[in-house]
């Protein structure tokens, strides 16, 4: 029986993150790389799906939470069958080749391990599956070239794999072929110089604690029971949160089990760029920021900068400080795209 997954990919454990859709900003000056296609080494060495179904569809019949608003409508699988309903373009591109680019499990980015590929893993944002291997930023980015209709036109797509396939497999490489074959996409990624901020050691970096066993749930353990916390919703005190998901409680925001690459995500969220981890730090963290659950900017403050200035002092007792600093970014370019043909 299939089962039933309602992606809310508007990362809502992050309830703080800044949705501004500026260019993707994420990529380490290191691994800045000459423009190239998008995904295409993942999508050439993936398997195709074998038969797939492609209808238009009106935003009136978009049964899914917020579909109207343009997130679309649900998602469901099984190890041999995706089927997406009343999708834009937009989603479908910016999850293949920014959510799941190499068909990987988002706890990968959490706990830096292989992940799990279970049938009917929870893979959403706020199911302890991590989150994206880029920023909100960089998710919501507008892609150039992108066409009108782009945006506003919806798909209901029906795929079956040649065999069981996992849900990120066949949301990312898989969904790249299909997109390249029936909507004749072209796409390359683009890099260019932009700001972000650098994380490094401090002086003093023996502040930093290790992960302390039983300071979380293991993501593959942990299931929420009912909203994620949030300032609005603090975490009952004594209550464990999962490993690498942030966890506000009455005492300020908990971050426990994660790594310092997964810390930069969360922070490029909540400051006005993004952040890249300079510390060469590895293993896992724990993390608790003395944090009002709300930071109210001064005049003419914005609320990215208020955010910045809040949270330096929580960084310091830890070792680590931001730094501004420019670096080579990567942005989506759509050479060419068509209405999908015919079935």
């Amino acid at each position: 029986m299939s089962k039933q997954i309602r992606l809310r990919l508007t990362l809502a454990r992050m309830s703080t993150v800044v949705a501004a859709a500026v260019g993707l900003a994420a990529a380490l000056a290191s691994q800045a790389q000459s423009p190239q296609p998008a995904g295409r080494s993942a999508s050439a060495a993936a398997p195709r799906f074998e038969v797939v179904s492609i209808k238009p569809c009106k935003v009136e019949d978009d049964r899914g939470r917020g579909g109207k608003k343009g997130g679309g409508a649900a998602i469901r699988w099984d190890p041999g069958r995706l089927n997406e309903e009343c999708q834009t373009v937009f989603n479908l591109i910016r999850d293949a080749y920014l959510a799941y680019p190499e068909g990987k499990p988002w706890r990968v980015a959490a706990l830096g391990d292989d992940g799990l590929n279970e049938p009917g893993q929870l893979a959403c944002t706020g199911c302890g599956g991590g989150i994206p291997p880029v920023s909100n930023r960089q998710f919501r980015q507008p892609i150039k070239g992108s066409p009108a209709w782009l945006g506003s036109d919806r798909y209901s797509i029906d795929a079956k794999a040649p065999g069981p396939q996992s849900l990120e497999m066949m949301r990312g490489p898989m969904m790249q072929a299909l997109l390249e074959e029936r909507f004749q996409l072209k796409i390359h990624r683009e890099d260019r110089e932009v700001p972000l901020y650098e994380l490094t050691l401090a002086k003093d970096s023996s502040k930093l604690r290790p992960a302390k066993e039983g300071s979380c749930i293991p993501a593959d353990r942990w299931e929420p029971k009912g909203p994620l916390p949030s300032p609005d919703r603090p975490m009952p005190s004594g209550t464990l949160g999962g490993c690498g998901v942030m966890s506000w409680s009455a005492s300020g925001l908990d971050f426990n089990g994660t790594t310092i690459a997964h810390l930069c995500e969360l922070l490029s969220g909540w400051f006005d760029r993004d952040v890249i981890d300079k510390t060469e730090l590895s293993g896992m963290f724990d993390f608790h920021f003395d944090l009002p659950p709300r930071v109210t900017p001064m005049d003419g403050e914005s609320a990215e900068r208020a955010r910045f200035t809040a949270t330096m002092p929580a960084l310091g007792k830890f070792g680590l400080r931001v730094a501004p600093a420019k670096g080579r970014g990567q942005f989506l370019v759509i050479d060419h795209i068509e209405r999908p043909s015919g079935n």
